[in-house]
């Protein structure tokens, strides 16, 4: 079932981004865009979160 639910989202996603670009567009790179774009999203929502531990006194490693 979970395997099964991880091909359902990912085929939701697929047909979002071919929406987006049109029948002619590339597809594997809208995909690598929206990869990236999430992944540069995680990293500013980690460092954050690091800076909010930092100024709490909770990233000292104790």
């Amino acid at each position: 079932m979970w395997l099964d639910l991880l091909d359902t989202c990912e085929q939701f996603l697929l047909a979002g981004l071919r929406r987006e670009i049109g029948p002619d567009g590339d597809l594997q790179a809208a995909y690598r865009q929206w990869y990236a774009d999430r992944m540069d999203e995680h990293e500013r929502t980690l460092q954050r979160l690091a800076q909010r531990l930092n100024a709490t006194g909770g990233g000292s490693g104790r």
